[in-house]
């Protein structure tokens, strides 16, 4: 059982900070590049955000319910050694939930608060502007490094636990 969980944990990081890398450093430079500033690149970034977040919203999901799952074991293998092993141990973990936690902030942020926007002017509610575009478009690949920085941090970091 130990396997599935962690197998299922590794496909989701993979699927999580995959789907991130090759948004940021392929998807978005190409789109920009290819479809000029109007409507259809609206379209395209609509689309694509939507199916992008549904995936990673299920992948985040279960990276949460595995991850609990996937350290017990290595807990109370700590808890079994020094007290030093256990200090470290938690040291590190306090610092990997830590940016979990902040990578579970700015998912939703980015999604609710910024993808939502272009989302809804493909979807004709709010007119056409822009500016808005491509500012919206700046702040969600900044927000998308900083995701792909914390998410290679927890990466990092689980290896060593």
């Amino acid at each position: 059982m130990y396997i599935v969980i962690y197998c299922l944990h590794i496909l989701a990081m993979v699927v999580v900070l995959g789907g991130y890398i090759f948004l940021t450093l392929f998807w978005w430079p190409v789109l920009r590049q290819a479809i000029p500033v109007g409507p259809l690149q609206v379209r395209c970034l609509g689309q694509t955000l939507r199916r992008f977040f549904t995936v990673v919203l299920l992948a985040l999901t279960l990276q949460l319910m595995t991850g609990g799952l996937y350290l017990l074991p290595a807990a109370r293998t700590a808890r079994a050694g020094s007290e030093l092993a256990l200090a470290a141990f938690y040291t590190l973990l306090g610092v990997k939930l830590g940016a979990v936690l902040l990578v579970m902030l700015l998912v939703p942020m980015q999604l609710f608060g910024m993808a939502f926007r272009l989302t809804r002017m493909d979807a004709g509610i709010y007119p056409y502007d822009a500016e808005i575009v491509q500012r919206v478009s700046q702040r969600m690949q900044v927000v998308s490094y900083v995701i792909i920085v914390l998410l290679t941090l927890v990466l990092l970091l689980s290896i060593r636990l």
